[in-house]
């Protein structure tokens, strides 16, 4: 049986070693991978439940899957929108339903605390063509693209 919850200060190593484990197999890999950095950002997103979201899936008390998100307005409006920063499942727990269960949680979290649409992205590298699936069975629509152009050194 799979559990989520929201994440509690004790998970923040564990979500700093998803988010590392997630950094090996992304297209960021070639970028610094800083611990601290990511437990900045993962204390911060015990903050305030109404605008910042996280929660991990767990098995047999074994967080295996993470979803991180936030609530902010437009650019160009005081609306709000919903928009990811991470969803990530271990590659041995891929094909459960971990993350059809947090992405439905994100959903409910964002409309219930105000924001009209949800804006994910996928810039990970990770399973493109299978995230972009599972979104559109969810109900999404694919509204962009993702271009990476990295300096070169001389």
């Amino acid at each position: 049986m799979i559990n989520t919850r929201d994440i509690t200060e004790k998970d923040v190593p564990i979500v700093v070693d998803l988010a590392r484990q997630c950094h090996v197999e992304s297209n960021y890999s070639a970028l610094i991978f800083d611990p601290e950095v990511v437990t900045t950002l993962a204390k911060s997103m015990l903050l305030d439940p109404s605008v910042r979201f996280c929660r991990v899936a767990e098995k047999e008390n074994k967080i295996f899957a993470m979803y991180a998100g936030f609530i902010s307005q437009y650019i160009f409006s005081k609306d709000l929108m919903a928009s990811d920063l991470l969803l990530y499942v271990e590659p041995s727990k891929r094909g459960t339903l971990a993350a059809v269960k947090l992405m439905k949680e994100f959903e409910m979290w964002a409309f219930d605390n105000g924001a009209l649409e949800i804006r994910p992205a996928v810039t990970t590298g990770i399973k493109i063509e299978k995230t972009k699936k599972l979104h559109e069975i969810l109900g999404y629509t694919t509204s962009g693209h993702t271009f990476i152009k990295r300096r070169q050194y001389v």
